[in-house]
């Protein structure tokens, strides 16, 4: 909360990811923080922008390209030190382009502001901190005549209005869907989460990791949680306005301020803590290298593996009734169509049964449809609805690049060619574009008019590396050879 977004001191590092062949270093020169690929001879190095990230477990690095943001593969994990950034690891190919947009800046930064149809492209000259707005509403009038009555305080907010303002950020579920008509910037302190957008958990997965932003919800499972009515929450044990106080005392007055008299079998005069027993911690998390807290407050020690049940995805929180088949549909479609093949499926049917004006008017609905049908093989309802997606949102690269992908597999790719030049006009970072129509024009022969398209995205940033090398081989008359 309110930490700085300027990098700080790391030191320098080489971390070689073998899986695709490249180098990546860390070096500091006149105060900034360079982060250096290389592969195949030809070397990428861009100055880092941003850190995000609380810092307890690490931070990750952000650099700035043209106005859009991307994720470094490396980032710095305390206990651990330089690393690949999470999901780098399994690549095969390591480069600066995993786009940050809107929704993930949303919970790191204040005040940021996108101009673009598909919140991607940033308009703010610089990043912010979260600021005291973010938990405690608008400050203006408070600025002006400070009051009680004119700022919210959270602690005089109960049940979900008051839950949410640590859940915006700190429930981290499954995945979100937004409310139609709704942005991340809509959610106002006071009112609950689900106004703005509904969080969803998956349940039954039979895989150990756990997500690493799930205390909210193990914290929910617990007794002490349960048994309070709602009185013991997150401000309970968390102070975001200050360092804590020696944290093992501070947390062992919360607890015997409700448990005074300790079992003296088990709580000796030696213990001066609480956390080790009933808090251990997890390190079976989504992200090497990091671990957190188990918030279920533990009695005693849980099994290792929990009763196996039924997948099914839920709502931390249901929305407004006439959302919720909507949401979950949309909710369902986000998890893998592999992994949890049965609920993406129901995700499909749900949304295919609404009725028609959510069919023709509701822009996250058609674009699911699309990318459902799309991945069903059935390329005439995706088309219907990729082309429906466009009519939505004529000035969503998003929407553009998803009909170029669908009439390229359909074999349009005259009309593909088009769709792939508008999405580069409209988004000149959206790498896959590029890429897509230089593979069509290899299919076509057209090898100098595959140079050109690759060019265009090197003008844009010369220090990509696969397109030059991509391009290297087409000047070496093998087009066969695709990124």
């Amino acid at each position: 909360m309110g930490s700085t977004l300027l990098p700080q001191k790391y030191p320098d590092a080489v971390v070689k990811h073998d899986r695709s062949g490249s180098v990546i270093s860390v070096t500091v020169r006149d105060g900034t923080m360079f982060h250096k690929l290389t592969r195949n001879g030809i070397t990428a190095e861009y100055p880092i922008q941003y850190q995000v990230g609380g810092g307890m477990e690490g931070r990750t690095f952000l650099i700035e390209l043209g106005g859009y943001l991307f994720e470094s593969p490396l980032s710095w994990f305390n206990g651990f030190g330089w690393d690949l950034s999470p999901g780098y690891a399994t690549k095969d190919v390591l480069e600066f382009d995993r786009a940050v947009a809107k929704e993930c800046i949303f919970c790191h930064a204040t005040g940021a502001r996108f101009d673009d149809a598909d919140g991607k492209r940033l308009v703010t000259k610089s990043l912010q901190p979260i600021t005291c707005e973010r938990c405690h509403g608008p400050s203006e009038a408070h600025i002006q005549h400070p009051s009680k009555a004119n700022i919210i305080n959270p602690v005089r907010l109960t049940g979900a209005a008051r839950d949410s303002v640590c859940e915006q950020c700190h429930l981290e579920g499954t995945n979100r869907v937004l409310n139609p008509g709704k942005d991340w910037t809509d959610f106002h302190v006071g009112d609950p989460a689900e106004d703005t957008f509904a969080t969803y958990l998956l349940q039954g997965n039979e895989k150990e990791e756990i997500p690493l932003a799930s205390e909210v919800e193990q914290f929910a499972q617990s007794r002490c949680a349960q048994a309070s009515g709602g009185k013991f929450w997150c401000s309970a044990c968390h102070n975001p306005h200050r360092p804590p106080a020696p944290r093992a005392s501070e947390v062992r007055a919360v607890c015997t301020s409700c448990h005074e008299k300790l079992s003296p079998e088990t709580h000796g005069a030696d213990v001066k803590e609480c956390t080790s027993c009933h808090m251990p911690t997890i390190k079976k998390t989504t992200i090497s290298h990091a671990a957190n807290t188990n918030h279920r407050i533990v009695r005693r020690p849980m099994p290792e593996s929990p009763p196996s049940q039924e997948q099914k995805l839920v709502a931390w929180r249901e929305p407004a009734e006439q959302f919720r088949k909507r949401n979950l549909g949309i909710a369902e479609l986000l998890l893998s169509s592999i992994d949890n093949r049965e609920l993406w499926l129901d995700g499909g049917n749900l949304l295919s049964s609404m009725g028609p004006q959510t069919l023709k008017n509701d822009a996250e609905v058609v674009s699911s449809l699309e990318a459902f049908y799309f991945a069903m093989g059935d390329s005439a309802r995706a088309l219907e609805f990729a082309r429906r997606s466009v009519e939505l949102n004529p000035q969503s690269a998003n929407a553009a690049l998803g009909l170029a992908r669908i009439l390229q597999s359909s074999g349009s790719d005259s009309e593909a060619e088009q769709e792939f030049l508008r999405t580069i006009t409209i988004n000149p970072s959206l790498k896959e574009a590029y890429g897509r129509l230089s593979m069509l024009y290899v299919k076509e022969n057209r090898i100098q008019d595959a140079i050109n398209i690759l060019d265009r995205y090197i003008q844009w940033n010369s220090n990509e590396i696969l397109f030059r090398d991509w391009k290297k081989q087409l000047l070496s008359q093998k087009p066969s050879i695709t990124p």
